[in-house]
């Protein structure tokens, strides 16, 4: 069975560092998605990717594929408040034709965003 890993499990960090995670893969994706997790919408589509070595981004999210479609790597550059959430990824497997891809999730990493409060 497809194995998809996500890391690190959790993260807290200060306002305006950047993030990134990682997902593996034991087998090679067709399609790699990252999600953000909205306590009140649901999953939010970041990021999706389909070709061994691409680089996508939207807004300050950077994502990449691995050559090998096993592997993503998700950036996000100067991190604020907003940011804060549950991103996880999700992988296709290559399948025959006549069956449906099966979409797999990984862990998701908790992040959490630490404002700075500056002192006069």
């Amino acid at each position: 069975a497809q194995q998809l890993n996500q890391s690190p499990q959790s993260m807290s960090i200060q306002e305006g560092e950047d993030v990134s995670m990682n997902c593996n893969s034991s087998s090679m994706l067709n399609l790699l998605l990252w999600y953000k997790q909205d306590a009140r919408e649901g999953p939010i589509l970041l990021i999706k990717l389909l070709k061994g070595g691409e680089l996508a981004r939207n807004g300050k999210l950077t994502a990449q594929f691995g050559g090998t479609k096993k592997d993503s790597l998700l950036n996000i550059s100067a991190s604020e408040p907003k940011d804060a959430g549950t991103y996880v990824c999700a992988g296709s497997t290559v399948l025959p034709k006549h069956l449906q891809p099966a979409l797999k999730l990984a862990m998701s990493t908790p992040v959490t965003v630490l404002s700075q409060f500056l002192l006069s």
